[in-house]
């Protein structure tokens, strides 16, 4: 009789441990988090079905403002998704090749490295930086060992990101919209607009451009230690791993006299990158064919607004078609539904911004606007 009381009171006690484990893990996911356009994006790509892309772009802010896959499968018939993060680091870089890896094999891995080019190690080593990408993903054994390279700091709130974010609560009503869209990716698969984000801004440069002179600007400028040891770290992890699918790459932006230097360490990228035989594509210097307007196409000195964002995209995807052969792959019905929607989307979002700039509304546009009634009406007449 005690036996079976002991037996009872330990079954109890086990359940209520499991429930609580599991509603920690609900909490960590959809609410005890930070909730943001970076979580939306890194958790839509684990929702992609299995080697299902063509084309993986990563890096930072540049990758999802200045590409639209939607609009690329559309025209070009290539799948491809944004894995990128805000002021992404180039310190986790090499644990963001990783994790990539486990999910996709691409016919093409195009990772823009502006994250390089800091001028300081401010940026680089930054916590939030870092976060933006780390925070959002699974524990793993890389986890655990960017984490222990990282910092030897509070390092259990990167493994249980709740400790960090326990109370997330207090913010729940402005960030309720985020953690909606977020569950409802979820529960549907998939992401409808496959990471991308943009704002609805024409910018001006009130400075000088230099673009024009940039093709013929060949000086070199040193990077900082860590960033060209976490940068030749991730270039040999590429090369012991012989992924011939790599190419790396630094997209367009407004140069003007202050951000030139920039431009100097992006000439000693390439020559690092050009030691380990991979390509290095400057599209900053070499912008010809791409039709930029400098001052329409951007929505600060460093992003495209829709305008550039579709002129770039049609760009890249007949650069990488005719160097690298990539074509789009032959889908399942599901998998062609599914990208036709993300292509109405685009259109959908194109269209919504393009009205939002011409009536000089500035907002900034990511996954969350799916929710917006404005946006909806868009989705009918596309």
């Amino acid at each position: 009789m005690r036996a079976k009381t002991v037996i009872k009171q330990s079954v109890k006690v086990l359940s209520l441990f499991i429930a609580v484990i599991i509603s920690a893990c609900v909490l960590q996911e959809f609410v005890l988090c930070n909730a943001d356009h970076n979580r939306e994006r890194i958790k839509g790509f684990d929702l992609e079905n299995k080697n299902s892309l063509d084309v993986v772009f990563m890096g930072a802010s540049e990758v999802y403002s200045d590409l639209a896959p939607g609009y690329a499968y559309k025209n070009y018939g290539y799948t491809s998704y944004l894995y990128a993060s805000q002021a992404s680091s180039i310190m986790s870089y090499k644990f963001q090749l990783q994790e990539l890896l486990k999910k996709q094999n691409p016919k093409l891995i195009v990772i823009e490295l502006n994250s390089a080019v800091y001028a300081n190690d401010d940026n680089v080593t930054k916590e939030e930086n870092v976060r933006n990408y780390v925070d959002n993903t699974h524990l793993s054994f890389e986890k655990v060992d960017f984490v222990n390279s990282y910092t030897d700091k509070n390092r259990v709130e990167f493994f249980f990101p709740i400790i960090k974010y326990h109370d997330a609560w207090k913010s729940l009503g402005e960030n309720m919209g985020m953690i909606s869209t977020i569950a409802a990716n979820r529960f549907r698969g998939y992401n409808y607009l496959k990471g991308m984000m943009n704002q609805t801004v024409i910018f001006h440069s009130s400075q000088r451009t230099m673009n024009e002179f940039l093709a013929d600007a060949n000086d070199k400028k040193p990077l900082t230690e860590l960033s060209e040891q976490k940068l030749r770290e991730l270039l040999q992890f590429c090369k012991d791993n012989n992924l011939k699918n790599v190419v790396f790459a630094r997209f367009p932006h407004i140069v003007v006299r202050r951000t030139y230097d920039r431009c100097e360490r992006s000439n000693m990228v390439e020559q690092i990158v050009s030691e380990y035989g991979f390509d290095y594509l400057n599209f900053e210097k070499n912008d010809e064919g791409i039709s930029i307007d400098y001052n329409n196409d951007f929505y600060n000195l460093d992003h495209f607004n829709v305008y550039g964002q579709k002129k770039f995209t049609d760009y890249i995807s007949r650069y990488i078609r005719d160097k690298y052969g990539v074509t789009g792959s032959t889908l399942s019905d599901s998998l062609k539904k599914e990208w036709e929607t993300a292509s109405d989307y685009y259109d959908a979002y194109y269209n919504y911004s393009d009205a939002l700039i011409r009536e000089n509304k500035q907002k900034e546009l990511d996954e969350s606007i799916v929710n917006n009634p404005e946006f909806k009406q868009y989705i009918k007449e596309s």
